[in-house]
């Protein structure tokens, strides 16, 4: 099956294979749009069963990075980076560089920095590499992320039971990672009853010592007797099995790409389920790079978190007035900001505008996509 036939081909701007044979490095990098600013994604390092799985991935999380921006204001377009398989702990600082070192060559048309399987170590070995590789934001992504599920669930605690607060409302957070684990933080400081789930048992002891967390096992957390339902791990978990049992009414997380399938938040609506589209919620982590990028404040991060709330009310009411779910709503409100971005480059392009004006190697997100090997040679 070639490229442009894959189930998540969406006309992507540039999908290139990439390795670096001395270091082991093998992988994928996409980006879905290019526009006029950089195209802005996190690099992920995961064993992957398949090169089709990893291909599936990275072309479903950079057309959600495209989906995160507009919905957040933002006028990047979406990008991903992702490893094949966890390197041996001695090839570990090797295949960083060399990652690192690919972004360099292409240019600044791809900013990356750390995603799933990445630590801060990781990050530092890529930043003498290269400057594409961002980390430095002035508020910690994994907070303006967590700020942002808050400011989302608040949304959607209006929306379907016409309060404000979150005083004794049950919440199950699913994975306590950084932004799991500042989630159970804020959750407890808003008065929530907080439930928590995740395989590191020491993050569990943690929550459950310092803030009251009650420890739920791993594998029925989606079924937790909760009010709402967290995800705040990997993806997928969003699944015909997992939504047959669920008690939550609601249902808000950080984790990317929490459908397993589409009929997925057509099966939740029937089910009573508010779903809150994972690319609205999560977009906190983006805010911050890119205020990162462009220089802006903290007061500006915060200004746009709460925009979200407007966004992810727009999206429950267009549902409830086309008498579709959420994510689908979601996806059509996200397309007509992303035709006006394009008509926009478009316009100027056709009005003569200056290739200086274009970040290096810049292309339009119409143009096909361009298929390549590169090494670090």
């Amino acid at each position: 099956m070639s490229l442009q036939q894959h189930t998540n081909f969406d006309d992507h701007a540039e999908v290139m294979f990439v390795c670096d044979p001395p270091s082991g490095l093998r992988a994928i990098i996409a980006l879905h749009r290019i526009w006029q600013k950089p195209s802005v994604g996190g690099c992920r390092l995961k064993s992957y069963a398949s090169d089709d799985e990893a291909m599936g991935d990275v072309l479903r999380l950079s057309r959600g990075m495209t989906y995160k921006s507009v919905m957040a204001g933002l006028t990047f377009g979406g990008a991903k980076a992702v490893i094949l398989s966890a390197p041996d702990e001695h090839q570990r600082a090797a295949q960083m560089r060399a990652m690192a070192q690919i972004t360099q060559r292409i240019g600044g048309r791809f900013r990356t920095g750390v995603d799933f399987g990445l630590n801060a170590n990781d990050i530092e070995i890529m930043q003498h590499e290269t400057p594409f590789v961002f980390g430095d934001s002035v508020v910690p992504p994994s907070k303006a992320t967590a700020q942002g599920v808050l400011i989302s669930m608040k949304t959607a605690v209006k929306h379907r039971h016409q309060r404000t607060s979150l005083q004794g409302l049950r919440v199950a957070v699913a994975g306590l990672g950084k932004v799991g684990m500042r989630l159970a933080e804020m959750l407890n400081r808003e008065g929530a009853i907080v439930f928590a789930a995740d395989v590191n048992d020491e993050c569990l002891r943690e929550a459950s010592q310092t803030l009251g967390v009650q420890p739920i096992d791993v594998e029925g957390a989606h079924a937790a007797d909760v009010d709402v339902y967290c995800p705040c791990a990997l993806g997928a978990v969003l699944n015909e099995s997992t939504i047959r049992s669920m008690r939550a009414s609601i249902i808000v997380g950080s984790a990317n790409n929490q459908l397993a399938e589409q009929q997925d938040g057509e099966r939740l609506s029937e089910q009573g389920i508010l779903y809150a589209p994972d690319y609205i919620v999560n977009a906190g982590g983006l805010l911050a790079v890119a205020a990162e990028l462009e220089g802006e404040s903290t007061a500006w991060i915060n200004q746009k978190l709460d925009a979200l709330s407007d966004t992810l009310s727009n999206v429950f009411d267009t549902a409830s007035k086309r008498s579709i779910s959420p994510d689908v709503a979601a996806d059509l409100l996200a397309e007509q900001r992303i035709a006006t971005l394009q008509r926009s480059c478009s316009l100027e392009s056709r009005e003569g505008r200056s290739s200086d004006d274009v970040p290096a190697g810049g292309h339009g997100s119409g143009d096909r996509p361009q298929i390549r090997d590169a090494a670090t040679g």
